[in-house]
């Protein structure tokens, strides 16, 4: 059973997303100040929805970048019992992960010769 499109491409999708918040917020400003963009009132709204946007897209993407960080941590360990203690942490942050990473888990679990 493959793994959803929100990990799979989580951090793809939470850079998009951050991104159109970004753009929603300065047309929303842009509406506000009267600079460039005229929304017709919808320049509030715009903005608002790009600062929430913006809130889980930055939140989304640094706890991707946080797994991939501690995956990265556990999965270099060079002693064998210290990783047959730490697999259970590895396994799971490997299930949050795209599915590269749960192939990089049974590679290491090859070289160590645990099963």
């Amino acid at each position: 059973m493959s793994k959803p499109t929100t990990v799979e491409r989580g951090l793809e999708l939470s850079i998009l997303l951050t991104v159109v918040g970004i753009v929603l917020f300065v047309d929303g400003l842009s509406d506000a100040m009267g600079w460039w963009v005229s929304l017709g009132g919808w320049g509030f709204w715009s903005g608002g929805v790009g600062i929430a946007l913006i809130l889980i897209g930055s939140i989304w993407l640094g706890s991707i970048l946080m797994l991939r960080k501690k995956f990265n941590i556990l999965i270099v360990e060079k002693s064998r019992a210290a990783f047959v203690r730490a697999l259970d942490e590895l396994e799971y942050t490997a299930w949050r992960l795209p599915s590269k990473y749960d192939m990089k888990v049974l590679e290491k679990k090859r070289d160590m010769g645990v099963k």
